[in-house]
């Protein structure tokens, strides 16, 4: 019987380290693994190269946005982030709409479920090397950190109005083509405190799209880090939106530092597992600078 527990591996393992399509689907066959997630680092000419053998190769589960790399730009140049949904610049913005209805066609192609997104940013101050700070000296949850959060808050929800409109107003037209081709948007929740969405946004959008073919795509080493931080409560992601969940991103985390392959970091998987949906893509998301080969197989493992 097939297996159910639809666990995948995203290309990002191997950027920079190999760029021949046949090593990346012999490797996921001999790593065990039942699918692959295409990522954004990947150029056209790989995207062909693979694309011909994904005909007899493992199936692709998700694709993450923006896929492949636009004409243009260079392979180093690859991004979820290269264009934001949520700019209030029309180039910008047009462009954040046209290759992502243009991933989303890819995905129609190599009929995977789920299209990846990151949504954007907030225009506010960067909190990020203040938050480092406190995180570095122990004090997360001490009245500096909880004050400094709280303002942060603030200004974060007096900035984001023509931000989230932005999101909302690209989601409508992208819902649309994600349902006539067949595939889910997958809402990714992000690492820094100023990106898009954050709790309670995910909320918004789900509220707002309910019933459509967006969904949330939760990213278990980007909830630790806030986690980590003081900006969520444990598990707080996952025990609100797991039933809207469409897709995971499975790595680990030691502090602040996140893409370890499992059993490198800090993080409970047995809290993990009793939260985890069973029917939806698992992808390990793992950067090959940080884990050996040694660990994404004793990863894969666990």
């Amino acid at each position: 019987t097939e297996r159910r527990i639809m666990l995948g591996i995203s290309t990002c393992w191997w950027y920079n380290k190999v760029d021949q399509a046949d090593t990346i689907v012999d490797q996921v066959h001999e790593f065990g693994l039942d699918g692959i997630e295409l990522e954004y680092r990947m150029t056209q000419r790989m995207y062909l190269d693979i694309k011909t053998r994904l005909k007899t190769g493992p199936p692709v589960y998700s694709i993450h946005n923006y896929f492949p790399i636009p004409e243009g730009y260079g392979p180093s140049q690859g991004s979820g982030n290269l264009f934001l949904l949520s700019s209030t610049d029309p180039h910008e913005y047009s462009n954040a709409l046209k290759y992502t209805i243009r991933t989303i066609e890819h995905a129609h192609e190599f009929k995977a479920r789920v299209v990846v997104l990151h949504l954007g940013t907030v225009d506010m101050p960067g909190s990020a090397e203040r938050l480092s700070k406190l995180y570095a000296t122990g004090s997360i949850g001490n009245k500096e950190a909880t004050v400094f959060l709280d303002e942060q808050r603030r200004i974060r929800k007096a900035a984001r109005h023509q931000h989230i409109d932005a999101v909302m107003t690209g989601l409508e037209r992208l819902n649309q083509v994600a349902e006539t081709n067949g595939v889910f948007l997958g809402i990714e929740n992000r690492y820094h405190f100023h990106e898009i969405p954050d709790f309670e946004e995910i909320g918004l959008i789900l509220n707002r799209f309910e019933g459509s073919n967006i969904g949330y795509w939760h990213d278990i080493g980007h909830a630790r880090v806030q986690e980590n931080l003081g900006i969520l409560r444990p598990h707080q992601l996952l025990d609100a939106y797991a039933k809207h969940m469409v897709g995971m991103h499975i790595h680990d985390v030691k502090g602040l530092n996140d893409h370890l392959a499992p059993g490198q970091g800090d993080i409970d998987w047995q809290e993990i597992h009793s939260r985890l949906n069973v029917s939806v893509p698992k992808i390990l998301e793992i950067n090959a600078k940080k884990a050996s080969r040694k660990d994404l197989i004793k990863g894969i493992e666990l």
